[in-house]
């Protein structure tokens, strides 16, 4: 078969993703949720159910624009790797190589530290900055905010590490700041205009934004004393993380943009994109040796297998502030990019009833192309 599946499948599919969705409104409580499915570059599933808040009459649209959390990690390592392909920056350099007029500031422990190793999560970097940083929510303009992410990054980068580099896998919002940071202080450029101008901008990913999506779109949802879930305002300071660690999970965007991403790492993966050249897209792609067979996490992609198709390790990566939830899944095998997004923060509940919901959307096309 050519192209993309029949009607009769595409209707299935629609189908399978309408019942899902529904479903997980009920069993994870979430209030709003959207879904898209790409097969061999079209669109063949897409819908939206619930509401844009607890008690909203509002529905949700295909326009609406949700937080994608930490799926902004693959998406800080594409830029870089646009950058690695210019020649502006090398995965493989180490910290010392990289900024060079800052050693005297920076603990030994790092020195040896790639840049590959913060986008594995094998660079040693601690999880999170303290209290104070990411507290910090307000900021005069752009040079105050990129000012604030470098003072964090080098107050860290001054401490010694508690792991030795490529020792241990350690899933890192600092290690992903400081890469942003890195790249930015390289190019001269604000991280969050590399992004528009390597990433968002040549993918036509023009809903995308950083921070919790403005008033007229769904809002997320903070839960209190494990009872109590209410809408927070996106005019808040909490309806996000702080924007310093917007390289590590900050973005905003449409689901059909967030599928314009993973179609894009699908084409890469097979070949067939001009995006990424291979050699850049394999160092993305491969997990580190530090995680491989077990958290199999590469350069802001986690592979793992579904069981509808057996052994083959599909991209992955998923998404919460803590009040949305967002998953994206890239089958370069089946040639299936799935994404999933709610606006709510029940992590658990939403993962295992969206992977679930992924499982059988993958099983039917595969069924359909026999």
């Amino acid at each position: 078969m050519t192209g993309s599946v029949h009607a009769n499948e595409n209707a299935t599919v629609q189908q399978t993703l309408e019942t899902g969705l529904e479903s997980a409104l009920d069993k994870a409580a979430q209030f709003g949720n959207a879904g898209i499915v790409l097969h061999k570059g079209n669109i063949i599933a897409q819908t939206q159910k619930g509401v844009l808040f607890k008690g909203s009459n509002e529905p949700t649209s295909p326009t609406n624009k949700w937080h994608i959390g930490s799926i902004t990690k693959p998406m800080t390592a594409t830029m870089i790797g646009r950058l690695a392909a210019k020649g502006t920056l090398d995965l493989q350099v180490t910290i010392a190589e990289l900024l060079p007029n800052e050693l005297t500031k920076i603990d030994p422990s790092w020195h040896s530290v790639k840049l590959i190793d913060l986008l594995q999560h094998v660079s040693g970097a601690p999880a999170n900055f303290d209290i104070d940083e990411m507290n910090e929510r307000s900021f005069v303009d752009q040079a105050a905010l990129s000012t604030a992410r470098h003072d964090a990054v080098m107050g860290v980068l001054a401490k010694p590490l508690a792991n030795n580099p490529r020792e241990k896998f350690e899933y890192s919002n600092i290690g992903y700041t400081i890469a942003g940071t890195i790249a930015a202080k390289i190019t001269g450029v604000p991280y969050e205009e590399l992004m528009r101008q390597e990433l968002l901008d040549p993918l036509g990913m023009t809903s995308a934004g950083f921070g919790a999506p403005a008033l007229g779109n769904p809002q997320g949802h903070e839960t209190k004393l494990f009872l109590f879930t209410n809408p927070v305002s996106p005019e808040g300071e909490v309806s996000d993380n702080s924007p310093i660690i917007a390289p590590a999970g900050t973005l905003h965007m449409t689901i059909e943009d967030l599928a314009k991403f993973g179609q894009m790492h699908l084409e890469a993966a097979n070949g067939s994109s001009d995006f990424l050249p291979t050699s850049i897209t394999q160092q993305l792609h491969t997990p580190s040796t530090t995680a491989e067979g077990k958290e199999n996490y590469a350069a802001g992609w986690a592979r793992f297998p579904l069981p509808s198709t057996g052994d083959e390790l599909h991209l992955f990566h998923n998404g919460s502030n803590t009040l949305w939830y967002a998953l994206l899944l890239v089958s370069p095998e089946t040639e299936t990019v799935i994404a999933l997004t709610t606006n709510v923060g029940t992590i658990m509940r939403s993962e295992g009833e969206f992977i679930k919901l992924a499982d059988e959307i993958l099983s039917e096309i595969k069924k359909a192309e026999q």
